[in-house]
């Protein structure tokens, strides 16, 4: 410790460092930062802000400023269900049947569980809770 002391004092003249110098350098948003956060975002509809941000080498911050900007905001994949002539007979018994069940009970819905955690599809579940896509 003294002696970065010593060297400070002789190359300075002071014991106090300059505080500015230290940490990340600050980043200027340039033109081509812009460019290169746009084309990332292009590529990759699903990438992640961060990836971006390590991808490019600037701040988190920097990336959803531009994004904000740009208009470009995340938000969650809604899968639906592509139906097939089939599927017209049961959707209509099913709606017959729960209009049948809220005549005999007209609380029948306070009943249901609805929920948007999960997503059935005829493949089987998927779950696009933290799927984000720009757009």
């Amino acid at each position: 410790m003294f002696e970065r002391l010593h060297l400070c004092l002789c190359e300075t003249g002071s014991f106090v460092t300059d505080m500015h110098d230290t940490g990340r350098g600050r980043s200027v948003r340039t033109p081509q930062v812009v460019e290169d956060i746009l084309q990332g975002v292009g590529d990759r509809p699903d990438i992640s802000t961060r990836e971006v941000s390590r991808a490019v080498n600037v701040p988190h911050s920097i990336v959803w400023r531009v994004l904000w900007d740009e208009g470009l905001y995340p938000y969650h994949v809604q899968k639906v269900q592509a139906f097939i002539p089939a599927d017209y007979t049961p959707r209509v018994e099913f709606a017959r049947w729960c209009l049948q069940q809220l005549a005999a009970q007209p609380d029948f819905t306070a009943h249901v569980l609805f929920t948007d955690e999960s997503i059935f599809t005829r493949n089987g579940i998927s779950n696009t809770h933290n799927l984000h896509v720009f757009f």
